[in-house]
C-alpha cells in the first residue's frame, strides 16, 4: 500500500510565477548579487531563471545531498562535490527549490562563507512553515507537503507509484490509492506508464 503523505504537483506556470515573485523581492530589497550558487539538483532551474531576472552572469553548482528517496530524508545534509572559488568581495546568492528541513541550505551557506564573500544571501522558490532555516527570499510559504516539481515529476512518480502497486493491484485501484493517500490525480493509463518506466529504472 502507498504511504500516506500529501503531494502537490507543480506546473511550469506556477513555477514561473513564484520565480518572478522571488526575483521581485530580491530587487525590492536592493540586494544585487554578482555570483550565484545553485544547489544541485533542485536549485538548478530556479538559479538559472533568477540569473535571467537579476542579470547575474556567474553561476556555479554545488551538490548537497539530503533527500534519498522521495519524501525520505537520507541522513544529514552533506556536500558531495565541494569546490574552491575565490569569492572575496563577491555578493553571493545561494538558490534551492525549497527549504523543507532547511539543512541543505544551512550546510551550503556555511560552506560558501568559508570563501570570504562580502555577503551571502539565500533564496528558494518555496519554504515550509517550521523549517529550521528560513531563506532571505522565497516565492511563497506553505504547510508541509511533498512538492513534485516539473523537472522532477518522473523521478518522484517512479518512487511513489510502485509502492501503491506493490501487492499487484490493478491500475485503477492504484490510482484510487494515490488519490486517497497522496492527493495525486493519475489515470489508470498514467499509472501503467509510470510502472513501466519504474521497471526500466529498476526502482
Amino acid at each position: 500500500m502507498s504511504e500516506k503523505f500529501e503531494c502537490e504537483v507543480m506546473d511550469w506556470d506556477l513555477f514561473y510565477e513564484l520565480s518572478k515573485n522571488t526575483a521581485e523581492k530580491i530587487i525590492a530589497s536592493r540586494f544585487k548579487p554578482d555570483f550565484m550558487v545553485g544547489l544541485a539538483r533542485g536549485g538548478w532551474v530556479l538559479s538559472r531563471v533568477l540569473c535571467d531576472f537579476l542579470g547575474v552572469k556567474d553561476l556555479v553548482s554545488l551538490k548537497v545531498e539530503h533527500w534519498g528517496v522521495t519524501a525520505t530524508p537520507d541522513g544529514s545534509a552533506q556536500i558531495k562535490y565541494p569546490f574552491r572559488i575565490e569569492l572575496r568581495g563577491r555578493k553571493v546568492l545561494i538558490v534551492d527549490d525549497i527549504t523543507d528541513t532547511g539543512e541543505s541550505m544551512m550546510v551550503a551557506k556555511e560552506y560558501v562563507e568559508t570563501m570570504n564573500p562580502q555577503v551571502v544571501k539565500t533564496a528558494t522558490l518555496r519554504t515550509i512553515k517550521g523549517s529550521k532555516f528560513t531563506p532571505d527570499y522565497y516565492g511563497d510559504e506553505i504547510s508541509w507537503r511533498w512538492v513534485v516539481f516539473p523537472w522532477n515529476y518522473n523521478e518522484d512518480m517512479c518512487n511513489i507509484v510502485p509502492k501503491a502497486a506493490a501487492d499487484g493491484a490493478p491500475p485503477e485501484e492504484v490510482a484510487r490509492r494515490l488519490k486517497v493517500n497522496n492527493s495525486l490525480d493519475l489515470s489508470a493509463s498514467e499509472v501503467e506508464s509510470i510502472l513501466k518506466e519504474a521497471k526500466r529504472r529498476k526502482v
